[in-house]
């Protein structure tokens, strides 16, 4: 009996860990992407690092939050941008960090599934240590040849939101790269973002605190 027990309660212990690993742990970037880096005071510099070793690149920065609605739908209008310049040399660089009481936890798989293009690199800033140093980023585009010493160097562009400036941003895409590079504007979002983060399987713990 007492054998039976003690299986029991390992079998019990193998999925209570497997679930706190699934609610806490982060998801998985997609196919052909480097795995999800979360950053702390002691590797912010790899950061800075694969911006600069992109620096013949013309590079997207974006720092959005894992639930906030606003920023799966300017996730997912960054993925139309990068599908209609289709092999342009770009580098997308997208930070979520905590901005609402809900993002207590690293994106999920589906959310960084938003951005599946291969050039794209996908972080959590759990600390936004990037925040603090820089101010709020939202949508930076970034020039060839920028790079990025103690400060990060001046965008070529701005916006608050790629789902609420995408003309904007496209336009100035254009100006820096050749017309042949580009593919039609896309007429919706692609097939494979996610409409709503509602449908993700993580729920939002009641205990949470708001972060900001």
């Amino acid at each position: 009996m007492k054998k039976l027990l003690a299986v029991w309660g390992f079998v019990m212990l193998s999925i209570l860990g497997a679930s706190i690993w699934y609610l806490f742990g982060p998801g998985t970037a997609p196919e052909g992407q480097p795995p999800l880096l979360s950053l702390a005071p002691n590797n912010l510099s790899r950061l800075q690092n694969d911006f600069n070793a992109a620096s013949e690149k013309i590079r997207i920065v974006a720092v959005l939050s894992p639930t906030r609605l606003e920023s799966l739908h300017a996730a997912s209008a960054l993925q139309i941008l990068l599908t209609e310049f289709e092999g342009a040399p770009i580098f997308a660089q997208i930070i979520w960090e905590p901005q609402l009481d809900s993002d207590w936890a690293p994106p999920a798989t589906e959310v960084m599934a938003r951005v599946w293009d291969t050039r794209t690199k996908q972080y959590w800033d759990k600390g936004r240590l990037v925040s603090s140093k820089s101010g709020p980023l939202h949508f930076r585009i970034y020039t060839r040849g920028a790079v990025w010493h103690d400060e990060m160097p001046p965008p070529g562009l701005t916006a608050d939101s790629a789902s609420a400036s995408i003309d904007s941003l496209r336009t100035y895409l254009l100006s820096l790269l050749p017309a042949k590079t580009a593919r039609p504007p896309a007429i919706s979002l692609p097939t494979r973002a996610i409409e709503s983060y509602s449908q993700s399987r993580r729920p939002t713990p009641h205990s949470a605190h708001s972060r900001n």
